[in-house]
């Protein structure tokens, strides 16, 4: 299924278990409401807010103005693109410092 695999490649480039279902749920149904996305997801509601809050903290989705608040997913383009951004500084950060450790054990 479509969704799982989005969820499971989410969980490898790090978002939690619950960060991972509620961005696929934002992206297949559009701006949802917490309790929506609850509802979709399977997310319980006591933690549906603080998880999306922490997708709108790194930039994977976005809080609408208005009432009730409702949140959508980042582009995936975009948000992918970030993160392959990101990921791609802290491999180039990692051999850098793999090679100074290495270079001080010769």
């Amino acid at each position: 299924m479509p969704v799982q695999r989005l969820v499971g490649h989410l969980r490898e480039l790090g978002f939690s278990p619950y960060e991972a279902r509620c961005y696929a749920g934002l992206l297949g149904a559009g701006a949802q409401t917490g309790y929506a996305v609850a509802k979709l997801t399977g997310v319980p509601q006591p933690k549906v807010y603080e998880t999306l809050r922490r997708l709108v903290a790194r930039g994977a989705a976005e809080r609408l103005p208005g009432s009730p608040t409702r949140f959508t997913a980042v582009d995936p383009k975009v948000l992918l693109d970030r993160l392959a951004s990101d990921h791609a500084a802290s491999i180039a950060g990692a051999r850098a410092a793999a090679a100074e450790v290495d270079g001080s054990l010769a």
